[in-house]
């Protein structure tokens, strides 16, 4: 029931609470530190240095980055091709960058002697700074529109709203910080009310 609600008669989409607003601008903040910490005038070179691998935030800073880019996948292929496009589409991203950082691997053994390094490094920094872009832009617009749900489910939302459908309603199986859940809580007391003034 958190898609749909009840004013005066009229059934109009869901919205966030002051809460989930600000909730999601925590996710904001958080997501901008972590894409600061790791930009700099060096750009990809810091994550050059085989010391990188030893670091376990670096390493669930990947597998995080990893489950956005499918959940992101997901979102956008569900507004574009139904459900049946969304499985497809993620295993083929995840598919598609596991050959791009295979063959970055090999490159960097080939020419430099080395597998991680030049280029292999600078394709996971790449990766992980465009995933942290996007989950910042995600939740700045999540925040202007209000929309309900996981952070991710905005692009679906803005796809659907430029091809004439309105929102697409995304839900992905488990957004990752549980907005969704919070979002719920928060629509409990409209949905009631909405209900005795129906």
């Amino acid at each position: 029931m958190l898609a749909l609600i009840r004013v005066d008669g009229a059934t109009d989409r869901a919205r966030t609470g002051p809460f989930g607003r600000l909730a999601r601008l925590g996710g904001a903040s958080v997501t901008a530190f972590t894409l600061l910490s790791i930009v700099d005038a060096r750009g990809p070179a810091r994550f050059r240095d085989p010391h990188v691998l030893t670091e376990p935030s670096a390493w669930l800073l990947h597998a995080l980055m990893l489950v956005v880019l499918v959940i992101l996948v997901g979102a956008v292929a569900s507004s574009l091709g139904g459900r049946v496009a969304v499985r497809y589409s993620q295993v083929a991203a995840v598919a598609a960058l596991v050959v791009i950082a295979a063959m970055a691997g090999v490159w960097g053994q080939l020419i430099y002697g080395s597998v991680w390094g030049f280029p292999l490094a600078d394709v996971v920094w790449s990766f992980d700074v465009a995933m942290l872009a996007a989950e910042f832009v995600a939740f700045v617009l999540a925040i202007i529109l209000a929309t309900p749900g996981c952070e991710v489910g905005i692009w679906a939302d803005l796809i659907g709203r430029m091809r004439g459908k309105g929102s697409a309603g995304f839900s992905a199986p488990s957004c990752i910080v549980g907005l969704h859940l919070l979002d719920e809580w928060e629509a409990r007391p409209r949905v009631r009310l909405t209900k005795h003034s129906a």
